[in-house]
């Protein structure tokens, strides 16, 4: 590792030598472009370096390609350039109106399978914005979309991406040992491929904070200067930032307090010049405490306070706890109690889990101190002894209960992790048990299918071939023979059909060449309607769903009506199949002589069973609604 990262930064060392020259060249290219489709090319090339260094100008280039990408009607185009500008929106503290673009490309790129590097670009970025929306779960499953989709596309940049937002993720998620293993995979994939090295220093920041929160401190300290020389090579004023900072929380857990301070300061001028209040009020709060430490409260205090302004006018609600926590220190050290335990109460409203189990003592000390403090001076000296003989006796009560309810949080929570494991592991096997079982079945129907189709319906349609031609061969004796003849042709005749048609509906070929609801009317559409009339309504089926949905879907359908045939005795059957929002709506239902579904026997019949674990395997929902003489409805829903 020691020596990647050595070789790693002998490469950032030509980067920050060539980025001026490479915008000038790019520059010069654009004014003699006449071509517009080969100008918004080369607007999306300028804008993508400048997005660490300079997101403004980053954005204007974005916004000038996109024009012509409209007006030339190119979407794939736009989606290459719009990117670049949910990155500018992203990094100036609107990660909602990012994530809103992103998410409207996505649902758009799922319908364009040559375009699958396009859908794991969007999908990692999406998970950015997840991550500073503080949907971090959220976030960690779009990330590993995402790495599935470059994989599958053989996009090694969007892979290398998708390592570090998985580490990211997993950091916020206090995962730190499984976050520097995806963080030293990103730096030893980007040396193996010998890709770019912008994700570098965003990797090795990363690290140095996950090695600090783990106490590691001549680690955090080793990586966080590792990125920041990293960052400043590459331009990255971003990372910069994150470097100096991390390594000010290494130099504060030291106790080298003033240099944490020249730390932090120096990262300021680049977090304003990004303008991303995100991290702006992030970096506020920890100078904030930093200030209380150093026992200079008043400049703490000013901008604990302007941390919290910018934080309520951006909706920035996932830092007020670390605004709160710096502004409460620095009121605890200048002794105004009053304001300090508001502080903490705001914290312990907020219900931060990081603050869970200390804030309602540190509230009590802190009102405790208040009150005390509005009490007559002559009678605090005169009972000073004994509240301090109290005070000493309630401190050594409290630490022994604060430490026991830790113990007992600690044993509850890690026995729940267990039980929750073996629950998950349950859950997964029982549902690769049920896929197994699905696509056995599946494969089987087509092996049948293939069977028939192939082998007894060839054989059949060649014997139909020779006795039609031996017919005309033969002298019959009377007009009785030629009938029986011909009934003996009819019957293998019919008897070809009844073999394709048998073959056709256990591989449906219906699926291939149509929609779901297409598939169904045309299945339907062969019943003898004379015996049974069959209505088939769809909405939303148009656009095609995931195949095995589908298939499922499918069979359903095709075993309720099998069902309603064999033991309905029905003359109508009502098929509605409606896809929204929330996924697949779908009733079955037909005028026949019912059941009685209290009956566990009837439940426990085949069909019923297959229907049940169909549905059960795409994690839907179906009920029987029914009853002896009137009819039965079979309604479903399946989430998307």
């Amino acid at each position: 590792m020691k020596k990647g990262i050595t070789i790693l930064l002998m490469y950032l060392g030509v980067i920050g030598l060539h980025a001026q020259q490479n915008t000038d060249s790019l520059q010069s290219l654009i004014a003699g472009e006449k071509n517009p489709s080969k100008k918004a090319a080369l607007l999306v090339e300028l804008a993508g370096s400048y997005r660490y260094s300079s997101p403004d100008s980053s954005a204007k280039y974005a916004r000038q390609a996109s024009a012509i990408y409209s007006a030339e009607k190119d979407s794939t185009g736009l989606s290459k350039s719009d990117i670049l500008v949910c990155y500018y929106y992203y990094n100036t503290g609107k990660p909602d109106s990012a994530l809103l673009i992103a998410q409207q490309y996505i649902e758009w790129l799922h319908t364009q399978p040559a375009l699958i590097a396009q859908l794991a670009l969007y999908y990692s970025f999406s998970g950015v914005s997840c991550m500073k929306l503080d949907k971090k779960k959220e976030a960690l499953t779009r990330f590993y979309k995402a790495l599935n989709y470059s994989e599958i596309a053989g996009d090694n940049m969007t892979k290398l991406k998708a390592y570090v937002n998985i580490g990211w993720a997993m950091m916020e998620l206090n995962q730190f040992e499984e976050a520097i293993q995806n963080f030293r995979m990103a730096l030893d994939f980007t040396l193996e491929k010998k890709l770019p090295q912008n994700f570098s220093g965003v990797a090795l920041s990363n690290m140095a904070s996950c090695f600090g929160s783990l106490n590691q401190s001549d680690s955090a300290f080793k990586y966080a200067r590792l990125s920041i020389n990293s960052a400043r090579k590459a331009g990255d004023i971003i990372t910069e930032a994150n470097g100096l900072f991390i390594l000010g929380n290494a130099q504060v857990k030291k106790g080298r307090l003033n240099e944490a301070l020249s730390s932090y300061l120096e990262a300021q001028p680049l977090r304003e010049k990004v303008g991303d209040p995100f991290f702006i009020v992030s970096d506020q709060a920890e100078i904030s405490k930093l200030y209380a430490k150093l026992g200079n409260t008043k400049e703490g205090i000013a901008i604990g306070e302007k941390a919290l302004r910018i934080a309520q006018e951006n909706n920035i609600t996932a830092k007020l706890p670390m605004i709160y926590t710096s502004l409460a220190s620095n009121y605890e050290t200048a002794n105004n109690f009053e304001k300090a335990s508001a502080y903490y109460k705001k914290i312990s409203d907020l219900k931060d889990s990081m603050y869970a189990d200390a804030n309602p003592q540190a509230i009590a000390e802190m009102r405790t101190k208040y009150e005390t403090e509005k009490q007559d001076r002559l009678i605090e000296q005169q009972n000073n002894r004994l509240k301090m003989q109290n005070y000493l006796f309630a401190g050594i009560a409290g630490f022994v209960l604060l430490s026991s309810l830790l113990l007992l949080s600690w044993y509850k929570r890690n026995k729940l992790r267990q039980e929750t494991a073996m629950k998950s592991e349950l859950m997964r096997q029982q549902e690769t048990a049920i896929r197994a079982v699905m696509e056995a079945e599946e494969n089987e129907r087509q092996r049948i299918a293939k069977d028939l189709h192939d082998g007894v319906g060839q054989m059949m349609s060649a014997a139909k071939m020779n006795l039609s031609a031996f017919e005309s061969e033969l002298q019959f004796d009377n007009e009785e023979q030629r009938k029986s003849f011909e009934k003996v042709i009819n019957l293998v005749d019919e008897s070809c059909r009844e073999v394709r048609t048998v073959s056709h509906v256990m591989m449906p070929n219906a699926l291939l060449k149509n929609n779901l609801g297409e598939a169904i009317r045309e299945f339907t559409g062969k019943l003898n309607q004379k015996d049974l009339k069959v209505v088939v309504y769809t909405e939303g089926l148009e656009q095609r769903l995931d195949s095995n949905i589908e298939t499922m879907l499918y069979r359903v359908v095709q075993e309720c009506v099998n069902n309603t045939i064999k033991h309905a005795g029905a003359s109508t059957l009502d098929i509605s199949l409606i896809r929204d929002k929330d996924g697949i709506s779908g009733t079955i239902e037909d005028n026949g002589k019912g059941f009685d579904t209290t009956d566990a026997e009837k439940l426990k019949g085949i069909g019923i069973k297959n229907i049940s674990s169909r549905i059960e395997y795409l994690k839907g929902s179906v009920d029987f609604d029914s009853a002896p003489g009137r009819g039965t409805v079979v309604a479903l829903h399946i989430p998307l």
